[in-house]
């Protein structure tokens, strides 16, 4: 029997992930862009739910890796501050906690909203 997929081991060894176990579907992908005017991203994604569905945001330009933890663009280069609900994500360029003055993220990504199931 030919096997198929992917498989992850925790440390002990043992079967952690099987791909033949659960299954996902891309709800959303699209690129995020902050590097022109800061704006924020309201996204709304049918069928997104924080209990079975994840948003990632993956770094599309080298220049926005940030090169070290005391890389004095780290801001600019950090990743955009998320949250989640039914149905909807916001992206938005800082913590809303930040204090004022603090440098919005410059970076160019492309974010999925990814659901899976058993």
């Amino acid at each position: 029997m030919a096997l198929f997929g992917l498989r992850v081991f925790d440390e002990s060894g043992q079967l952690a992930m099987d791909t033949n176990s659960f299954t996902y579907q891309v709800l959303w992908q699209g690129v995020i862009d902050f590097s022109g005017a800061v704006q924020n991203y309201t996204l709304s994604i049918p069928g997104f739910n924080p209990v079975n569905c994840v948003f990632m945001i993956i770094p599309t330009r080298s220049q926005d890796v940030q090169s070290a933890e005391t890389d004095p663009l780290g801001n600019t280069r950090s990743y955009p501050y998320v949250t989640t609900s039914v149905g909807q994500v916001v992206v938005k360029p800082l913590n809303p906690s930040s204090p004022a003055g603090t440098a919005t993220t410059r970076i160019v990504a492309k974010g999925y909203a990814v659901r899976f199931s058993t």
